[in-house]
């Protein structure tokens, strides 16, 4: 596997650092990357590299077992061994050889929960978390039986791994001329395509602007590229960077493969060409092409050659609109908040605690989407989708009104933000009609409760206890009803715009 498995897993360790939650790493030492990829700083708990034959039983359950060298028993065991003094509250894994039989085995012995980072949906999992940031029309439908009926799955790009720098990095600046281009086939890149590519942008697209170009100085091939940049002016190797922040927002086309660096070249809206290169960015890299977030090259990895991919960079460098049309579409994919929301999700299913803010005009785009998303608008009176325009005008006027609405945004302990409760007074009187959504990263947490609990106490405080508060809620909205009941909100029953509904009720005073 390439390093940006590694990469991940610490961009969701800064996030959760950031927490002030710790993040041991148990990995095992493959090769020279392997320890380097690990930053010194990072406590690691390193596995011996160990050598184990499999039974034809292992590899046909799991069909990516002889990766791990070792077999998925002992390797399970050794992981118990490594933590077992101080047992985590969560286990992330990231890993393709291990299945649903590793999950359990490591989670009963720990007493943990287990979030599984997966893309390639081909064996059985047994975890409380599936996190997959890669597109798909329909993830439930990609792993199918694969997801229990109580596992969470965080699903899209909506929830990329990126270091949390990414969140807030300067963004490409279009340039309707291509000045440079910047070269970056991952981490590994066991075939050396960097080389291709840097032979496609000189000798086949003619380029002769700046060229950078990414390697390791522990790369087999590291001393071949800097042979081969040495042969045109203006071509530069960098090596070991410690983020690629700088280098995927500094040039006007980037080539690339897949993996997380699609995500971030996307985040920061750098057009780009990309180039499958293994087997598993086949579920990545199409899908981008499809939304024309990126250019796609796609040869057999056995014909790899210069040819295409050069042909293709001559002709994106004479069309800056369809550079434009890129770098607009991929920026709209990926925030770079993926690690912080998911750092933020695992905090709270361990501790449910949450803050309170008034919402403000910054809040426009996040609030629409909350207001658009498919599980609010089945629940809500009105299922229509809620025009941009319409949501403005309307946001806008509850804003200016704050005697007659209290509209609050709650926030994770990183700032994330988890859900929205607004209350609504009834004119003339001293009852508010209370609203609420969760972000569908953090449902299922019991984050509900804790929400309209702490949203009547804010306004039972700004009306010195005084009034009441009601909601209507639809008689199939299982989850709002399981709520509301254990809050103790007096239910009545009734009909409301042809609905079926409850309408909850209790008196600020009592709370």
């Amino acid at each position: 596997m390439g390093t940006g498995h590694v990469r991940r897993c610490l961009s969701l360790a800064q996030a959760l650092n950031a927490m002030a939650i710790e993040t041991p790493f148990i990995c095992r030492r493959h090769d020279a990357v392997s320890s380097h990829v690990m930053p010194a700083n990072q406590a690691c708990d390193w596995l011996p590299a160990t050598e184990q034959a499999f039974t034809a039983a292992d590899t046909k359950s799991s069909p990516h077992a002889h990766w791990g060298l070792v077999s998925w028993q002992q390797d399970a065991d050794q992981t118990i061994a490594a933590v077992e003094h101080r047992p985590p509250n969560w286990l992330v894994v990231d890993h393709y050889a291990w299945d649903a039989r590793w999950h359990a085995r490591v989670r009963a012995a720990l007493g943990c929960r287990v979030m599984v980072i997966d893309d390639l949906a081909d064996r059985p999992l047994a975890a409380e978390l599936l996190l997959d940031q890669n597109l798909h029309p329909d993830h439930r439908s990609k792993y199918g039986s694969q997801i229990t009926p109580d596992m969470r799955l965080l699903a899209g790009p909506r929830y990329a791994l990126l270091s949390p720098l990414y969140a807030s990095a300067p963004r490409y600046v279009f340039s309707d001329t291509v000045r440079s281009m910047g070269i970056f086939m991952g981490g590994t890149d066991p075939d050396d395509l960097t080389s291709q590519a840097l032979l496609a942008c000189r000798e086949v697209a003619g380029f002769t602007g700046d060229v950078v170009l990414v390697s390791s100085a522990q790369s087999p091939h590291h001393a071949q590229r800097l042979a081969l940049a040495a042969q045109w002016p203006r071509t530069q190797v960098v090596c070991d960077l410690p983020d690629l922040c700088v280098f995927f927002s500094a040039h006007d086309l980037q080539i690339g493969a897949g993996g997380g660096a699609a995500w971030e070249r996307c985040c920061l809206g750098a057009p780009t060409i990309a180039w499958v290169i293994a087997a598993n960015q086949q579920a990545v890299l199409p899908q981008l092409a499809a939304l024309g977030a990126i250019q796609l090259v796609e040869t057999p990895l056995e014909d790899a050659s210069p040819t295409a991919l050069g042909q293709a960079i001559a002709a994106l460098i004479a069309q800056p609109e369809q550079r434009r049309h890129l770098s607009h579409q991929a920026s709209q994919l990926v925030d770079g908040l993926g690690s912080a929301r998911v750092a933020a999700g695992l905090a709270l299913a361990v501790a449910p605690d949450l803050n309170l803010r008034s919402a403000d005009l910054g809040d426009e785009q996040l609030l629409l989407d909350w207001s658009n998303d498919r599980q609010t608008r089945q629940h809500a009176f009105n299922p229509q989708p809620i025009s941009a325009q319409t949501h403005a005008s309307w946001l806008r006027a509850k804003l200016d009104s704050p005697s007659a609405c209290v509209f609050l945004v709650a926030q994770a302990a990183n700032g994330v933000a988890v859900g929205t409760i607004r209350f609504e007074r009834e004119t003339d009187t001293d009852t508010w009609w209370l609203s609420y959504s969760l972000d569908a990263a953090f449902r299922r947490l019991g984050l509900a409760r804790v929400l309209v609990e702490q949203g009547v106490h804010h306004l039972s405080r700004h009306t010195a206890g005084r009034g009441r508060v009601k909601a209507l809620v639809k008689t199939d909205n299982l989850a709002s009803v399981k709520t509301f009941v254990a809050l103790s909100f007096s239910d009545t029953r009734m009909d409301h715009q042809g609905h079926a509904v409850h309408c909850f009720h209790t008196s600020l005073g009592s709370t």
